[in-house]
């Protein structure tokens, strides 16, 4: 089984389906050139992130994309903006962002067609985002949303704005920060199969630095770690729930948005799904 293809079956047909609203390459291009993201509107991004008390600045080092899929992810995406906040780290917003084009990827995919327009399609909007991001002077763009980050290396790996997934932009502060907990806290941690990663950026030869995510609990005094396996969040959700179950715990925790929002659509009642950005701000908040 190729990589892609193993990627694509983890992707239900309802979801792709509700993605698509009934667009097929041609229009969900259109609609992405005209509104930007492919789950919301321009109104609609704005309004939520003026609620949550983002705002734009003319200028900075770090400009963040948030990624329309995370729309679905609200109180990840609050705690994502609230620990660059807690570490010092400037950041602005586009004032129009676009799809990084993975719906139109998966797309093209799913229906056995040459994925090489839709790769065209994430490539041109991934590079409108670096484009607006240049002309604020931005070294960086720090993506939210783990498929805009693969699609961003894949097709722009030596950009001259770097492209980061935004834990990455944490590393050094990390290893300078006090972590620690007011109380003692048992969590399951789930890295994230990351198997839909391969239908994004395919045969690649580089990962994200899963394995510092994970190294940072190590270091938060009062927390207490188990590991799950690299189960799939779509194909095999209750195996994941029930491996935190069988170590008695009752937290879900996980550094990817994607396995975030599908699991805390999916857990049983008297469980929590958080964020790795959640339980590092708690430790922050206590530590710093």
């Amino acid at each position: 089984m190729t990589h892609h293809m193993r990627g694509i079956r983890s992707m239900p047909f309802r979801i792709t389906e509700t993605i698509e609203a009934g667009r097929d390459l041609e229009r969900l291009v259109e609609s992405t050139k005209r509104d930007g993201l492919v789950y919301t509107v321009p109104v609609l991004r704005n309004a939520v992130l003026g609620g949550l008390g983002i705002r734009r600045k003319k200028t900075a080092e770090n400009v963040v994309v948030v990624g329309c899929a995370c729309y679905g992810t609200l109180d990840a995406v609050v705690a994502g903006f609230h620990l660059l906040d807690a570490l010092g780290i400037d950041y602005t917003i586009l004032e129009k962002e676009y799809c990084c084009g993975a719906p139109m990827i998966a797309y093209q995919v799913r229906v056995g067609e040459d994925r090489a327009k839709g790769d065209e399609a994430a490539r041109e909007f991934i590079g409108m985002n670096i484009a607006l991001a240049r002309e604020m002077g931005a070294k960086r763009v720090l993506y939210f949303c783990l498929w805009c980050i693969y699609l961003a290396r894949r097709f722009y790996p030596d950009c001259d704005v770097e492209q980061i997934y935004y834990l990455d932009m944490l590393r050094e502060p990390m290893r300078q920060a006090t972590l620690r907990l007011s109380r003692p806290t048992e969590i399951a941690y789930f890295p994230g199969g990351q198997h839909r990663s391969w239908v994004y950026a395919p045969d690649r030869d580089w990962d994200l630095d899963w394995s510092s995510y994970r190294g940072w609990l190590d270091r938060v005094e009062g927390l207490k770690v188990v590991d799950i396996p690299k189960y799939c969040c779509v194909i095999a959700p209750d195996a994941i729930f029930e491996r935190a179950e069988k170590h008695s715990m009752s937290t879900v925790v996980t550094p990817c948005m994607a396995c975030y929002g599908r699991l805390q659509r999916r857990a049983p009642q008297g469980v929590r799904v958080k964020f790795l950005s959640d339980i590092l701000l708690e430790a922050l908040h206590v530590g710093g």
